[in-house]
């Protein structure tokens, strides 16, 4: 049997499609599960169909995204008979209309918690991140203001040390994220009425969802870039972003939270040796070794998507002078994207992403 490094880690991503207690309401006011014999069986069988993925998941990190109950993500936990082996970091929604990002962590060989105790839920933007009458040069008769504030769902931002002793790895940030979706917002149409929305309302519900997503990207981007940088530039600082970004991987906001590195593509190169600020795809990093790329998590209107991602600092890139680990595999769980078998087994309408680094210090 190989040996396995205790500095060796996988992330994992899984949305797990409003995931909530029997009788609790979720974006709409019917609640998903009703509070009777059937609903309680079909959540049951909800909580049997992820406890089965989180067990054969077997991932250090594990992101979550669309909990609304705690209590539910514990039910998960037990049926996997698992809740001894992870720390979890969760919370319930505060509010109709806004499911909540959550954290499994595995504990070590040892059993002790690998979890810091600052975790936080980053509900504002960064501060002084406002647009507020900003001119493009060309056009300085025009000005551009935008009064969002807030992520439509909180980021968690959590740190955890790796229980190796020697040598001692750095502490690891990961920010779990789940921007706002490709679907039209919501608006409120009471009066006075925007004339907008008299003409275009389709349009401005469409075109206001993507602007909403675009900036929660920007924001992310700050609050990262702030990690990333360092005044010692030889000290690491291992970041990892997670989570369902509703966006496909070459997106104009998925280039925004990585920063476009470089990649290396051949033996000469020098590029991506370096990157302070950058972070590097798991997919891309998966489809350079593959000769046929089927990455996908979402199916709609029979369109395959990739919303779901792993991105990761310089520490985990292979080329990278100041690698710490080096990225060993890529696996997708989609297979349940079915249509008919989610229906049958209360599985998620997302597939469930896991990358895969071993220890291994450039030289």
């Amino acid at each position: 049997m190989a040996r396995v490094n205790k500095r060796d880690i996988s992330f994992a991503t899984f949305n797990l499609l409003n995931l909530q207690q029997p009788g609790k309401r979720t974006y709409s006011n019917k609640a998903l599960f009703a509070n009777d014999d059937h609903g309680r069986a079909l959540y049951h069988q909800k909580i049997q169909w992820t406890a089965k993925q989180i067990k054969e998941l077997d991932a250090t990190v594990i992101a979550f995204q669309e909990l609304w109950s705690r209590a539910s993500l514990i039910d998960v936990f037990e049926q996997a008979d698992l809740l001894h082996k992870y720390d979890i970091i969760a919370r319930d929604a505060p509010a109709r209309g806004r499911p909540q990002v959550a954290m499994a962590v595995k504990k070590s060989t040892s059993g002790a918690s690998q979890v810091l105790d600052n975790w936080q839920w980053i509900e504002s933007f960064p501060e002084h991140f406002e647009f507020a009458k900003l001119r493009e040069r060309h056009h300085l008769d025009e000005e551009i203001t935008l009064t969002l504030g807030s992520f439509s769902r909180p980021v968690l931002h959590v740190q955890i040390s790796l229980d190796a002793i020697r040598p001692k790895t750095p502490i690891i940030d990961i920010y779990v994220a789940h921007l706002k979706s490709k679907r039209p917002a919501s608006l409120s149409f009471a009066r006075p009425r925007a004339k907008v929305l008299q003409h275009y309302s389709s349009i401005v519900k469409t075109a206001l969802s993507h602007i909403r997503r675009v900036m929660e990207a920007a924001a992310l981007r700050a609050i990262v870039e702030k990690k990333l940088e360092s005044e010692d530039t030889t000290k690491a600082s291992p970041v990892v972003v997670i989570g369902d970004l509703n966006d496909d991987a070459s997106s104009i906001t998925n280039d925004i939270i990585t920063g476009q590195p470089a990649y290396r593509v051949s033996e000469k190169s020098r590029r991506g040796h370096i990157s302070d600020k950058g972070l590097y795809s798991a997919q891309r990093l998966q489809q350079y070794r593959s000769l046929k790329s089927v990455y996908y998590t979402h199916i709609y209107q029979d369109k395959r998507e990739s919303l779901d991602h792993i991105f990761v600092s310089q520490e985990f890139y292979d080329h990278s002078d100041f690698r710490l680990w080096s990225f060993s595999d890529l696996q997708i769980y989609n297979d349940h994207l079915n249509r008919e078998y989610r229906k049958r087994e209360g599985a998620s309408d997302h597939g469930i992403v896991k990358a895969q680094f071993d220890w291994n210090p450039i030289d």
